[in-house]
């Protein structure tokens, strides 16, 4: 599944590619905040968020 995002966000424009780090973050705060977190949806998150932030960078 990362690899998808790997060769989608550098279409996305920096608008885009913010809204979606904030989502991601919202979402992982959110799983955990609901309690009793599903360990591999938020590593599965934070592996994306840091793909994202990767790609911030390398803009």
């Amino acid at each position: 599944m990362l690899d998808y995002w790997k060769t989608c966000l550098p279409h996305l424009s920096d608008a885009d590619l913010a809204n979606l780090a904030f989502d991601t973050e919202r979402r992982i705060g959110s799983h955990i905040a609901g309690g009793n977190p599903i360990d591999e949806y938020v590593q599965r998150q934070q592996a994306l968020l840091e793909v994202i932030q990767d790609e911030l960078l390398r803009r």
